[in-house]
């Protein structure tokens, strides 16, 4: 991350905020917010390393999409974080459907899953 860009800091805040908001939603028995939440927090922290490599995102489907393909290879994420973003994507879409129900198990992996990604994000782009 270059030094004083706010615009890739403020994203990052924004993602380490998300993730408070998912644990104590977890904690109040909130599983469909915990894990709308834990997306979220995934989806501002690839827009922090998107927004490093200079470019503009509009929609969440599009953060994904070109993280996975643009900025990934970049940043040299371990193999569980790679995988971690387009899962709780997937899940987040299907509760958010109506699909799935969302339960307090899967609430809590997608906030272990979202806090391990938004760290490793977060320690790539600030090292």
């Amino acid at each position: 991350m270059m030094e004083g860009d706010e615009g890739c800091e403020d994203w990052l805040d924004q993602a380490r905020f998300t993730l408070l908001a998912s644990e104590n939603m977890l904690m109040g028995g909130l599983a469909e917010e915990a894990i709308y939440d834990s997306f979220l927090a995934m989806v501002y922290a690839a827009r922090a390393a998107w927004h490093d490599l200079g470019g503009e995102i509009s929609g969440w489907e599009e953060v994904v999409d070109r993280f996975q393909a643009d900025t990934l290879p970049a940043l040299g994420l371990s193999k569980e974080n790679q995988r971690a973003l387009p899962i709780v994507a997937d899940l987040y879409r299907r509760v958010s459907r109506g699909e799935i129900k969302a339960d307090p198990v899967t609430a809590a992996a997608c906030l272990e899953d979202a806090r391990s990604f938004v760290g490793e994000v977060e320690g790539k782009l600030q090292g």
